[in-house]
């Protein structure tokens, strides 16, 4: 028998053949790498499209826009982001020419669509849903070395946003004014959609205590000057703290009625404009309509017939001019919405004190400005209805239940997505 002998020739062969196969690796795992972080890059920034649009549209939603016009809105932050050179690649990518604003499929590419709830997600077309998810898809990106590898590297992402869970322990927007309530009472013992004296006037008793007209101490402000710019709703002196059983479970009362900056600083938001406020710092709100006036009983009370002169929250929320009420709107600039909507404590005013005091803390209510308020120390009472809920900004207390109380705009998580 004969030996087999390998000749350098074909040995050559295989390592050539090796050698193919080693660079065909490479280039294989060179496109990956190169081509995965190109993907991962514009996925994030997709993602920053989405969640930036989904919040301007809960946002403006908020504010009373409808449906379609949310869509406007939601498509115009879209563009404007888009502009950016970051975003070119995406902008050459996404065909949002044409967009059908009465359509929850407003291009082949972008979908925005609404929902009663966060979870489950159920799109409808009913006016009242407040959850507005944003969705972004097949998205085409640039191909380096992949298309060796035949890879579709198209992308999508989407984004929900809506209002939060009620604000608990700290608010940035109050004013300084507090209503009593019963501890362990729904809704504090307060029935909604009614009316309540948010601050007293100077002829009758305080449930609070002499020398006490409802007003509180936000934070580390003090005096008449930080009470009418609080009022008037001026940044960051609405701010303050607050919690159940902790350091912050008291509300520190302001003595005195304080009658000129009250009127003063409320009054802006009826467009009204007097002292040191002026329409820039503490504009008026697009809806300034009013009532007949209520008054109040010698024992303090509201007037007999008070909820049928008041000019109401469901008025305000439909009303797109005065005409059918006694009040106009005003011609000047410029104005903001929901500026006569309140967020205002809610104490347990048992047991009455002198002077300056803490009263219990129980939480926050959201209360509608009906009127505007004398410059008068026996009339300078404020009268609000209280509402549901309201926009804010603050902590959201993360409790499922649907609560009463202000609120903020918030990124959900989309049920059944693994990007959001």
């Amino acid at each position: 028998m004969k030996a087999t002998i390998q000749t350098p020739s074909k040995q050559q062969g295989n390592i050539l053949v090796l050698v193919a196969i080693g660079l065909a690796a490479m280039l294989s795992i060179a496109a990956l790498a190169l081509d995965s972080g190109h993907l991962l890059l514009n996925k994030s920034r997709l993602q920053s499209l989405v969640d930036s649009a989904a919040l301007h549209g809960a946002k403006e939603l908020d504010l009373g826009m409808s449906h379609n016009q949310t869509r406007e809105a939601v498509l115009a932050v879209l563009q404007n982001n888009l502009q950016h050179q970051d975003m070119q690649e995406l902008a050459d990518a996404l065909q949002l020419a044409g967009a059908d604003n009465g359509s929850e499929q407003m291009t082949s590419q972008l979908e925005v669509s609404f929902s009663m709830r966060a979870d489950p997600f159920v799109a409808t077309s009913d006016p009242a849903a407040r959850y507005v998810k944003v969705t972004l898809e097949d998205i085409p990106l640039q191909n380096f070395l992949a298309q060796l590898l035949n890879l579709n590297k198209n992308v999508a992402a989407n984004a929900l946003a809506g209002p939060s869970t009620a604000l608990d322990e700290c608010f940035d927007n109050l004013v300084p004014m507090v209503v009593c309530g019963i501890p362990g009472q729904p809704d504090y013992g307060l029935p909604l959609n009614q009316l309540y004296l948010m601050k007293m006037g100077s002829t009758t008793g305080s449930p609070i205590g002499p020398g006490n007209f409802q007003l509180i101490r936000l934070g580390d402000n003090s005096g008449g000057s930080d009470i009418r710019d609080a009022m008037a709703g001026m940044d960051y002196l609405g701010e303050a703290c607050y919690s159940h059983g902790g350091d912050d479970s008291h509300i520190p009362t302001e003595p005195g009625n304080t009658t000129g900056p009250v009127a003063q600083g409320l009054n802006t938001r009826l467009g009204q404009w007097s002292g040191p406020v002026d329409e820039y710092n503490a504009p008026r709100d697009f809806n300034v309509c009013q009532g007949e006036k209520i008054n109040l009983t010698n024992e303090g009370q509201l007037e007999e017939g008070a909820e049928d002169k008041a000019y109401r929250y469901a008025n305000y929320q439909t009303d797109l001019s005065c005409g059918a009420y006694n009040g106009d709107i005003i011609e000047a600039e410029p104005a903001k919405a929901q500026r006569r909507i309140l967020q205002v404590m809610i104490g347990d005013c048992t047991g009455e004190t002198h002077g300056s005091s803490n009263i219990d803390y129980l939480g926050a209510g959201c209360f509608f400005l009906t009127q505007e308020v004398a410059n008068k120390g026996n009339e300078s009472y404020v009268i609000g209805e209280f509402i549901e809920s309201c926009a804010s900004t603050g902590t959201p207390s993360g409790d499922a239940s649907d609560g009463i109380g202000p609120y903020t705009i918030v990124l959900y998580h989309v049920p059944g997505s693994t990007d959001s």
